[in-house]
């Protein structure tokens, strides 16, 4: 079936784009981002979705492509998949807004809010390699100093927003593998535990995809937008204190700067 832009269900309440097939971008994303375009502009809390037949029939794609775009959706709390009942427009939390003052902790700041906010350490999940992006930020000296890796899951109102691998020294902070983190921060355990402090921080701020171990982490799905952070923190005496890179998860995070 041909479909063209605005095209309307039998309920006159909803239009769709075309999939473009030239597009690099996948079916089910480009599906994925026009209901997402029309939940929020056009489409109510419980506002009932076509079926996946019927999506079909209008983006002219299959109903595998269909399921794959409400499925993300779901992922991102933008629709409520009921049993026997259909697809619906769920009730959308706002976005969390993460400040560019990189240095406070993003925790404090939506504590400050009367949001829940809180780090998990990932203590099963595999030691990771540096990644090339972090090691051509320091010197070759540092690089070849052997550091210890730890994983965080940032969870803000029960919904996971991003993910956070950082890569300490071992003889700057001499037996942080032996410790949990306090309250999953590794900032506050080196500041708390270890007496360091970074007196200087450059922060690089990018566009990436989430892989699937991201996506798993995270509850969304493959390829989902991220902001990506990486940081190079150092201590008074110039030493290196930590290398960072933090995911946070383009659908439920923005972020806020003043000028």
């Amino acid at each position: 079936m041909s479909v063209v832009e605005g095209a309307t269900t039998d309920r006159g309440r909803m239009s769709v784009h075309p999939v473009d097939r030239r597009s690099p971008m996948p079916a089910w994303a480009q599906v994925q981002r026009d209901l997402r375009r029309q939940i929020d502009q056009e489409l109510q809390t419980g506002y009932r979705l076509p079926t996946e037949r019927e999506l079909s029939e209008l983006y002219g794609v299959s109903r595998i492509t269909i399921r794959q775009a409400l499925g993300a959706l779901a992922a991102d709390g933008y629709v409520e998949r009921r049993q026997g009942a259909g697809t619906f427009v769920a009730d959308i939390p706002e976005p969390v807004q993460h400040d560019f003052a990189l240095t406070t902790p993003w925790r404090d700041r939506f504590h400050a809010a009367g949001q829940t906010a809180k780090s998990v350490q990932l203590r099963d999940e595999p030691a990771e390699p540096e990644p090339h992006e972090l090691i051509k930020l320091i010197t070759p000296e540092e690089a070849s100093v052997k550091r210890l890796h730890l994983k965080r899951l940032h969870v803000v109102n029960d919904r996971a927003i991003g993910l956070t691998d950082s890569w300490v020294p071992e003889p700057v902070a001499p037996g942080l593998s032996d410790r949990l983190l306090v309250d999953g921060s590794l900032s506050r355990t080196l500041r708390e535990v270890f007496e360091l402090v970074p007196a200087d921080a450059n922060h690089y701020l990018e566009v990436g995809a989430a892989n699937s171990h991201e996506a798993r982490l995270l509850n969304t799905t493959l390829d989902a937008p991220l902001f990506v952070v990486w940081s190079v923190a150092r201590l008074e005496d110039g030493r290196l204190l930590e290398t960072t890179r933090t995911a946070w998860l383009g659908s439920r995070v923005r972020f806020h700067y003043t000028s």
